[in-house]
């Protein structure tokens, strides 16, 4: 794993961009033939269904304060939230693409709960021909006690934890300020550069971890000095040896032919999905170009072998949590929007054997937050939240022995 190099950057260049599509649509045959139109809602970049539908297909539908449940009495419990893409399949924890929200007097659920997850779990009773657009349903109350087994979209499943930890030793925290030296990252308005922004909110973040004793705390840089982008990872993972620890990467984000673009959004280390999370992943693999690294796909591992990796230890179950606690706790004071968690091909975490985040904290090519980005009030509170997502998390990492 640690030799893994321009493999992932290889993957990346060889997505071509997604073809232009036309709205999403989806059709529905009955157990009785008949035919019905899903509805789909396409308005948030994302296509999806009103929850309704699910009571439409014969599930018993409940939502309460944000909390979803649907269900088939004595049998099956899909429980979700608005807001979030996690969601649990009889206590087990997935990930969708994106989260179900609320518009006006209507829940909308994203259509990958149909088309993925629905025919995955339940191959029984949902068929989805996607070339087509059909799903073809079966009655959920036949169902009949049968649980299906094993991972789902994505990746495998696993049982979170409710309790606390009962480990009791340091918790290693690498933070890692995003470029450096000869690389500035993103430029804002007056000058405002990248790497100056990422590095200030890593020291404040790790001046605010040094107060917790329970923290071990440890810089990939503390000055402006260029740092090798493979060796960040490689540098987190010998630090943090056989420990519990996690990596956290800050950067500010930048669309310069899309000026109104703003908010932070989250990464975790996976398959880029959309085009704006192939985008950003190419912008933070940039600075390999400083070093003229090339791109040999024929001497490098396969993409899809190291994910199945990381999935096998855990880090991608246990990241995209972290990047959730990020988004849920700069969303407390940032202006900007909650663009969610994302995933990409990110070249610094690939070597970081631990749970591992990259966070975008705003938008330096949108006039407001880029000036903002630079005020030091805001990378103070930045470093505030950071270090409560941290501290949220290792109340969950490593996880306790009672509910294995």
């Amino acid at each position: 794993m640690r030799a893994v190099r321009q493999g992932w950057v290889a993957a990346l260049l060889l997505c071509a961009p997604a073809a232009a599509q036309q709205a999403p649509a989806l059709r529905i045959e009955r157990a009785d033939g008949s035919m019905t139109d899903a509805g789909v809602v396409f308005d948030r970049g994302y296509a999806t269904v009103q929850l309704a539908l699910l009571d439409d297909l014969g599930w018993s539908v409940t939502e309460v304060g944000g909390d979803i449940t649907i269900a088939v009495p004595n049998e099956i419990v899909v429980a979700l939230r608005i807001g979030s893409p996690f969601f649990r399949w009889d206590g087990l924890v997935f990930q969708l693409s994106d989260a179900p929200y609320r518009d006006a007097n209507r829940v909308l659920v994203p259509l990958q709960l149909l088309t993925d997850f629905f025919p995955t779990r339940l191959p029984d009773l949902y068929e989805y021909d996607g070339a087509r657009s059909l799903l073809r349903a079966g009655d959920p109350s036949l169902v009949g006690g049968a649980r299906p087994a094993g991972g789902g979209p994505g990746g495998g499943a696993v049982q979170l934890p409710t309790g606390p930890s009962t480990y009791d030793g340091p918790r290693v925290v690498i933070i890692d300020a995003g470029h450096g030296g000869a690389d500035p990252g993103a430029l804002g308005p007056r000058g405002i550069r990248e790497k100056d922004v990422a590095l200030a909110v890593a020291l404040d973040l790790a001046a605010i971890l040094r107060r917790n004793t329970d923290f071990e705390v440890h810089m990939t840089r503390d000055t402006d000095v260029f740092v090798d982008l493979w060796e960040r990872g490689e540098i987190a993972t010998k630090v943090k040896g056989e420990r519990p620890g996690l990596f956290i990467s800050i950067h500010g984000n930048s669309i310069p032919n899309q000026r109104t673009t703003r908010g932070f959004e989250t990464y975790f280390l996976s398959e880029a999905r959309t085009e704006h999370e192939r985008r950003v992943s190419a912008n933070e693999n940039a600075s390999l170009s400083y070093q003229g690294q090339g791109v040999d796909p024929e001497n490098e591992p396969d993409l899809d072998f190291i994910l199945r990796e990381l999935r096998n230890l855990d880090h991608s179950h246990w990241s995209s949590l972290l990047a959730e606690f990020t988004q849920q706790e700069l969303e407390e004071f940032h202006p900007g929007p909650n663009r969610g968690v994302k995933q990409g091909v990110l070249a610094v975490l690939t070597n970081a054997l631990m749970p591992s985040v990259l966070v975008e904290t705003g938008y330096l090519s949108h006039d407001e937050e880029g000036r903002l980005l630079a005020e030091r009030a805001f990378q103070r509170d930045t470093a505030q939240a950071l270090a409560r997502a941290i501290e949220r998390f290792f109340e969950r990492y490593p996880p306790g022995n009672g509910d294995r």
